[in-house]
């Protein structure tokens, strides 16, 4: 039988855990690395909701790509996320950075959900963060927005409504400070996730259309896909994809 440990060198064989950014936690995070798994969950985050729901179906391992365990805690009391998790006994792997930046991780999945033709920019421009490449479709950002939120099902926010980018920049999850790094990779359009107030204007001052479609819309497209590989490697194993809804609702 296999186990945490046998699952987290499978990881880290094409989403190598030292490629994470400096400021990062991803690894094995809650658990014993021995233990066998029979059922796995696999899912965007680690609430609540996924402990009690490893706990229902008997998993023994969640694989999050967001860490549980991101910023330091001087304590772990009931209640705390991390503390249930190891009080039911059920394993914990960050898998989060590393898997962004992967062949086949959660930018290229999104460039793939998105019909792109895209290469992935080499790793001295925003520490390998960005892809770039076209889109199947050209128009006005206004017209691209349409698209994007019909392909991710969200909605999206964008500048310079009139303008017609033809090369987009793509980092899945935060990346609206990347305008620069986009223009510098022969980009005039960046598509990420989350991009602030100032972001925007940063962008639109570089000539840089930003859309932003939501930082669980572009990255929730890789956990049924890591399901699926898992799936594959491990067979004798279930490997359930979180149910888990976006958590942020919006009004038009």
């Amino acid at each position: 039988m296999s186990n945490a440990s046998d699952i987290f060198d499978f990881l880290d064989s094409f989403a190598p855990f030292a490629a994470a950014a400096p400021w990062d936690n991803s690894g094995f995070l809650i658990g014993d690395e021995n233990v066998p798994v029979k059922k796995c969950i696999v899912a965007l985050d680690v609430t609540e909701k996924e402990i009690k729901e490893a706990s229902a179906r008997g998993a023994q391992l969640i694989i999050a790509h967001h860490p549980l365990i991101f910023h330091p805690q001087k304590a772990f009391l009931k209640n705390n996320i991390a503390y249930e998790a190891a009080a039911n006994g059920i394993a914990v792997i960050g898998v989060h950075t590393n898997l962004d930046k992967a062949p086949g991780g959660v930018n290229d999945t999104l460039c793939e959900t998105l019909g792109m033709q895209f290469i992935k920019e080499d790793a001295e421009t925003a520490e390998g963060f960005l892809n770039s490449g076209t889109l199947p479709v050209t128009g006005s950002c206004a017209e691209i927005a349409e698209y994007i939120s019909e392909k991710l099902g969200n909605a999206v926010r964008y500048s310079m409504p009139e303008y017609r980018p033809s090369r987009f920049a793509v980092c899945s999850g935060a990346g609206g400070d990347l305008a620069a790094d986009a223009k510098a990779a022969g980009c005039d359009a960046l598509i990420t996730g989350d991009a602030s107030y100032h972001e925007f204007l940063d962008a639109n001052n570089l000539g840089v259309a930003l859309f932003a479609a939501g930082h669980y819309a572009t990255e929730i497209v890789i956990v049924p896909k890591l399901a699926q590989m898992l799936s594959e490697r491990f067979p004798e194993i279930e490997f359930i994809v979180s149910d888990r809804a976006n958590p942020i609702s919006t009004v038009k």
